[in-house]
């Protein structure tokens, strides 16, 4: 197979978040390109009668479920649970008008697979979520939204609240029940949660009421932060208890720090979390409450060399959100930056980091908001962008089971069956078993990615924006920065070997390096324009292409670029990505805005690049990113699930059937019978063709 960069055209992802009105003006945003070296995936079945007993075969391998942040998550045993979150439209781009639909998921197989109910509720996500048994439960949400279902989701039923205001927990026994909310809002139930009425909660001024439970029919706490145009205290956060069943409440406690979750064991035991990453307990039922987050820093204080100025740590300000505990000496704490927190010592001793909290200045875990345990072993946590996290194992080893739902812009392929994804929110994707499963590993950053190439299973870099330059020598076990000399958008990368690269970006930037990027230097590109992708057949030749039709070669490495010529250059050409096979044949594709409506664009060269000529696409959409296998055989990706195909070097290139509408921005064939391609909402897809027995 003749040599083809992985560079998986990222830049797409720019017009999937900004409408140009003008080709001309400078962008803003995230703009992708993908390279590698080794293997592939791409998508396709091919639509025309194939002379030979041959099949294509299509299977998606892993698809996005939603982009939705979850807030909270309930198990009622070990299979049985649900998570709610954000509105999501019900049909994707499909608008109702008052927002898409609030998220409800449910598991009947602990966690394995998630599938969506309805909740019936537009555009006012969801908060928290009970259930008292398998199949009776309830969700509160913003503008005093709460509803119930009787069998286990399958239907939800609105019940009234005679509120506006957001309500943020709840808590309801067999006969009696509690919500709390903003502005003092606080409801209760007498019937076992099938009507409930709004009580008189005067004593809590304007404060928004986080979090509320009870431990028997009459001790009950209750947690609050002031709402932001609140006057009434300088204090941010306040504990308020009761001992006859919610008919007074006074207040323990109070502290600078918003709290926004609790849990009580029993009378005399429990936790509350909040902001500036604090923590506090007591042992005598809240008459006094002891600051217990000391020890719980212990890989923050070293946190780029800083020094450790107890409390004033800038990196230790982070938020927690939820806390869980199994008994009196096991529990829970997640929060920003994806921290889980544990504690086997009832939170008195050190607390140990599971996972996440702010290692590196740009970490790419997503927000922790709500977790739940069913036993010392089984628990789960949510968040951010969809996150679902399993443990079986007490927390010592935590496994998503969130389809990851961002834009995927490149893969890279080492070996049929192990490959690279890279997309948008620092995610890089792996796969060891020909993609059954793909594992995120710890980019160590938030930005998006625009490339990613291996040169060998273990040795690779991916870049991103703001100059970003990751390498792993591991295989993606360990991922370190490089440090690029650039702040600029990088959208394209490709290495002819272990020590010699080049990266791409905005602003015309090219850098280069011969130490396996050791060092990074910048070469002059004689432009000004976003580039996009670039290719090297040689330590030599190479070329790179971007906005307003440009295309650049070199014949000495980059030390000197010169602009090349088409025979159709124009300002409003997008040329996405570039590939060659030989020295002399190559193609490039993108897209021609000179009329009303978009054309695919694809430039054949087969003198090295002296001339390019137009090759005919027949389509409306945008095209992303082009593979090679031979000097005949190759693909193009696109909008709407666009795959072509040509088997003459594009002379005809034909439609393959992807049963997918989503918008496809990578491809990567290994051999002539497999293949895999990425695209938008975390979709995976991958192809082989097979032997008929016909």
């Amino acid at each position: 197979m003749p040599p083809k960069d992985c560079t998986m055209s990222a830049k797409s992802f720019f017009r999937s978040i900004t409408n140009w009105a003008f080709p001309h003006l400078p962008q803003v945003g995230y703009v992708f390109a993908i390279v590698c070296i080794t293997t592939v995936f791409t998508v396709g079945c091919e639509n025309t009668t194939s002379k030979k007993p041959v099949r294509y075969e299509w299977k998606t391998v892993m698809e996005g479920d939603w982009s939705s942040h979850l807030y909270d998550v309930h198990f009622v045993s070990e299979t049985q649970g649900w998570a709610v979150g954000n509105a999501v439209d019900v049909i994707p781009g499909l608008d109702f008008g008052e927002g898409g639909e609030s998220l409800i998921v449910h598991t009947s197989d602990g966690g394995n697979t998630w599938h969506r109910q309805h909740s019936g509720v537009f555009g006012k996500p969801l908060r928290k979520v009970y259930f008292r048994s398998a199949l009776e439960g309830w969700c509160i949400g913003e503008e005093g939204v709460l509803i119930h279902t009787s069998d286990g989701g399958n239907t939800w039923q609105s019940i009234k609240t005679d509120t506006k205001d957001n309500l943020n927990d709840l808590f309801i026994t067999k006969t009696v029940g509690w919500i709390v909310g903003d502005w003092g809002t606080l409801l209760k139930t007498t019937d076992g949660g099938q009507t409930f009425t709004k009580v008189d909660g005067s004593v809590f001024g304007e404060k928004s009421l986080k979090g509320i439970h009870f431990v028997d029919q009459n001790y009950g706490w209750i947690i609050t932060y002031n709402t932001p145009t609140s006057t009434t205290a300088e204090n941010a956060g306040y504990i308020y208890q009761t001992i006859d069943g919610g008919d007074t409440w006074e207040e323990q406690f109070s502290t600078e720090a918003a709290l926004f979750n609790l849990h009580f064991i029993d009378r005399q035991t429990g936790w509350v979390v909040g902001d500036r990453r604090s923590v506090f307990a007591t042992t005598d039922g809240g008459e006094t409450w002891q600051f217990v987050t000391d020890g719980s820093n212990q890989r923050h204080k070293t946190s780029y060399g800083q020094p450790e100025y107890l409390g004033k740590e800038p990196l230790h300000t982070f938020t927690l959100y939820d806390i869980e505990f199994t008994d009196a000496q096991n529990g829970w704490i997640v929060g920003d930056l994806g921290v889980i927190l544990h504690t086997a010592s009832g939170g008195r001793g050190k607390w140990k980091h599971q996972r996440g909290g702010p290692r590196y200045h740009n970490s790419a875990d997503a927000v922790l908001l709500g977790v739940d345990f069913v036993s010392k072993q089984l628990g789960w946590v949510v968040g951010e962008n969809g996150t679902i996290l399993h443990t079986r194992n007490g927390g010592v080893t935590w496994e998503s089971q969130s389809s990851p739902s961002h834009l995927l812009v490149g893969v890279c392929a080492i070996s049929p069956e192990e490959g690279y994804v890279v997309g948008d929110r620092g995610a890089i994707l792996r796969t060891e078993d020909g993609g059954t499963v793909w594992s995120a590993q710890d980019s160590r950053t938030t930005e998006c990615f625009g490339a990613v190439h291996f040169v060998s299973p273990q040795k690779g870099w991916a870049v991103a924006e703001a100059g970003v330059v990751l390498q792993t020598t591991n295989g993606g076990a360990v991922w370190e920065r490089q440090t690029s000399e650039t702040q600029q958008v990088l959208l394209g990368l490709f290495f002819v070997d272990e020590k010699t690269g080049w990266c791409v970006g905005n602003g015309g930037e090219i850098i280069h390096t011969d130490d396996g990027g050791q060092t990074w230097k910048r070469q002059k590109s004689g432009t000004t324009w976003n580039l996009f992708d670039i290719h090297f057949t040689s330590k030599h030749r190479g070329w790179a292409v971007g906005m307003n039709g440009t295309i650049l070669s070199t014949v000495d490495g980059g030390s000197n670029w010169r602009l090349a010529s088409i025979s159709e250059r124009h300002p409003f050409f997008y040329l996405d990505a570039v590939t060659f096979v030989s020295p002399e044949i190559g193609w490039i594709v993108g897209w021609d805005l000179r009329g009303l409506g978009i054309d695919g664009l694809i430039l054949h060269t087969a003198d090295g690049g002296k001339t390019w000529q137009r090759q005919e696409s027949h389509t409306g959409n945008f095209l992303d990113d082009v593979f090679f296998t031979s000097a005949t055989e190759g693909w193009i990706v696109g909008k709407e699930g666009l795959v072509l195909h040509t088997k003459d070097g594009g002379q005809n290139w034909r439609p393959q059937r992807t049963d997918t509408r989503t918008d496809l921005k990578a491809i990567y064939v290994s051999s002539a019978n497999s293949g895999w391609v990425v695209g938008q909402n975390g979709t995976i897809l991958k192809y082989e063709i097979v032997t008929s027995n016909r």
